[in-house]
């Protein structure tokens, strides 16, 4: 994609690593830069919009000023004067609840790959490829330890052709998870390693980064143990997966009320009335 302004310092290095300040490390200073970059990202954030049918653009220059995600801008240079934008990676670390192919659930920070264009006259040209190696070598990390956020198919079969990575276990949610993740020691340790090995280092402490997160039981009673049955049915140990969508049913919600009788019974404190129950304790039967 080519801009009517001069980006020539901004793609000399081929592959530019922008975070919140939305300039690439090095050059927080320099706001002239910075204008470029954010509409470089509104630009290209509206390409991937288009190419994957969705209503809104799931990148800008806006979001990523309020998030510690980082975007990988590909350049490339056509002639001596000029530089165009061949694509952009936008990653991000989450806290996700992971289950493994038996059910079992753990806690981890994942690397997730939130979102992925290669301009259209530069698909299938290697440049998808160049721009996700920078990433995993930048992070130290490999293609089976990331997670993926609404995958399209194109996308599953890029990484079937570069990483073999073929065998999916459903989250229940809109991440994607290759089986071969589970094989990775310590994943726990992932976002130590990247805190130490990034530009990046600090999550921002303004707007929703700032705010103290209240932590419950609620992903406790929505993930309990019971739901490893159910997810073991949803595992799929082949590729046809890419042409399915993932669904996550949700059981039937069934309400039993007390007959007249009992409730007679339970107000004249006749003998086998069903007892009361305080809900506080109970409240497991609500969902």
């Amino acid at each position: 994609m080519e801009f009517k302004f001069d980006i020539k310092d901004l793609a000399e290095g081929g592959i530019a690593k922008i975070d919140h300040t939305l300039t690439p490390l090095g050059c927080e200073e320099d706001e002239n830069l910075q204008k470029k970059v954010a509409m470089i990202i509104d630009e290209m954030g509206k390409a991937s919009a288009r190419a994957q049918d969705l209503k809104m653009p799931i990148t800008t220059a806006e979001k990523l000023s309020k998030s510690d995600h980082i975007i990988y801008l590909l350049s490339e240079q056509t002639n001596d004067e000029t530089f165009v934008i061949v694509g952009i990676l936008k990653m991000g670390w989450k806290k996700l609840y992971l289950f493994d192919k038996k059910g079992s659930r753990s806690e981890a920070m994942v690397y997730c790959l939130l979102d992925f264009y290669i301009h259209e006259t530069r698909q299938r040209q290697g440049y998808g490829n160049k721009l996700v190696e920078h990433m995993l070598k930048d992070n130290e990390l490999e293609a089976k330890q990331l997670a993926i956020d609404k995958p399209s198919k194109k996308m599953l079969q890029f990484m079937q052709k570069h990483y073999s990575l073929k065998k999916l276990v459903d989250q229940g949610n809109n991440f994607v998870i290759f089986e071969e993740f589970f094989d990775t020691p310590g994943l726990t340790q992932l976002k130590d390693k990247f805190d130490s090995t990034s530009g990046y280092r600090n999550k921002p402490t303004y707007g929703r980064h700032a705010a103290n997160k209240h932590n419950d039981s609620m992903s406790d009673i929505l993930h309990g143990a019971g739901s490893a049955t159910r997810l073991n049915d949803k595992y799929v140990a082949n590729a046809d997966i890419i042409n399915n969508k993932f669904k996550d049913n949700k059981p039937n919600l069934v309400t039993v009320l007390p007959s007249e009788k009992d409730v007679n019974d339970t107000i004249n404190g006749k003998k086998g009335a069903p007892p009361k129950l305080d809900l506080k304790f109970y409240h497991s039967h609500l969902w």
